[in-house]
């Protein structure tokens, strides 16, 4: 059989495709489990377990993009540190991998103490936002890093498509900050 049809690019891109896959349906399926567990004022050890799940999908996804990311770079990185679409896309994976341990060291733990309690009992207001504010940037962050990486160049500088980024944070984080307490319950009455 021939193989030569297949060059390392299209490995690397294969990979990374991968890692998108993982990462974002990971983030995105957690969150939605994690606003199904809430609805009724606690998460269970079994819902906390695929919480888990969804958040080990991420960091795979996480290490196999940037894995790939960094042997994609290798083929042309002059060419990569010149495009400000690649810089941007690099500042909002930096981001997520951030939130990650965010969500990993904090929101986590904290869910775990809970398990079968009211989260209401020993939830903060701060602590509500926080974790809101967390789903918000994943969930943007990682729309943003697929559409940027679908463009194959961006006609804007770093600057203007990074604003477009904070932008859409700003915004989501206003919604979501309007639909709090249909997103993260304060309290269920029976």
């Amino acid at each position: 059989m021939d193989f030569s049809f297949i060059d390392p690019r299209t490995v690397y891109l294969i990979g990374h495709l991968l890692g998108i896959a993982f990462g974002a349906g990971g983030a995105f399926v957690s969150d939605l489990l994690f606003l199904k567990a809430v609805r009724d004022n606690k998460i269970t050890k079994t819902e906390m377990g695929f919480i888990e799940i969804g958040g080990y999908c991420v960091t795979i996804g996480l290490v196999v993009l940037v894995v790939s990311g960094a042997f994609l770079f290798s083929l042309d990185p002059e060419k990569y540190l010149a495009s400000s679409k690649f810089l941007v896309k690099m500042t909002v994976v930096t981001i997520l991998i951030a939130n990650g341990f965010l969500l990993h060291a904090v929101h986590i733990p904290r869910m775990k103490k809970r398990l079968n309690e009211s989260l209401t009992a020993h939830r903060s207001k701060f602590w509500k936002l926080a974790l809101i504010g967390s789903g918000v940037l994943s969930a943007v962050s990682w729309v943003s890093a697929i559409i940027l990486g679908a463009f194959k160049s961006i006609p804007y500088e770093y600057e203007a498509i990074l604003g477009v980024y904070v932008g859409a944070v700003i915004v989501a984080t206003a919604i979501a900050y309007v639909l709090r307490d249909v997103l993260v319950p304060h309290a269920r009455k029976k």
